[in-house]
């Protein structure tokens, strides 16, 4: 459910306005309102969604004049985020750094929904990598901003996406520590 509407508010065009109904998505996905209410709530956190008095919950805006500062800013957090990182890479995060690199590699029929899944994969990655809560977090809040502005890129020039996309998992599949990969993903956007 969650990330169903991360991948509709990623995918809906930023100057069409969307509204969410808790009424209406509990019904859509067969439960009740409260965990709807945690969903967009967490969303809100991400800054995807906001609530504004009299209207409801609304998909945020993209301030085009913004999209930079976003990027930078995600490139610090991710700078920052290397010196609080695991050590050493664990034997599952190495299988899906090649899985992320594969999949991006040969993405399928659903482009824009690979592209999709695969952004969602690496920021999972990079993420889990990241010891402390708030760090990751906080990466994670900037790097759905970020994920919003690249699925922009990807309706305008698919295959410009997924060729920045391979471009970035090859130079991180390299790194030989996570502190290298976070470094190389911050370098990279």
């Amino acid at each position: 459910m969650l990330q169903e509407l991360r991948f509709r508010i990623c995918t809906t065009d930023p100057d069409t306005p969307m509204m969410l109904h808790e009424g209406k998505l509990a019904q859509e996905f067969g439960v009740s309102r409260t965990p709807i209410r945690q969903v967009l709530q967490r969303l809100a956190f991400e800054h995807l969604l906001e609530t504004r008095s009299g209207v409801g919950t609304v998909v945020s805006t993209l301030d085009p004049a913004q999209r930079n500062l976003h990027f930078s800013m995600l490139s610090d957090m991710l700078t920052l985020c290397t010196r609080c990182c695991v050590p050493n890479f664990a034997m599952p995060a190495r299988i899906q750094i090649a899985t992320i690199g594969e999949l991006a590699a040969n993405p399928g029929e659903a482009r824009v929904e690979s592209y999709f899944a695969i952004r969602a994969r690496f920021l999972e990655l990079v993420s889990g990598l990241v010891l402390d809560p708030i760090a990751a977090e906080a990466h994670a809040a900037l790097h759905w901003r970020v994920i919003r502005w690249r699925m922009q890129a990807v309706n305008a020039d698919i295959e410009a996406a997924f060729s920045a996309l391979r471009t970035t998992v090859a130079a991180v599949s390299t790194a030989q520590t996570p502190a290298d990969l976070l470094s190389g993903v911050a370098a990279e956007i």
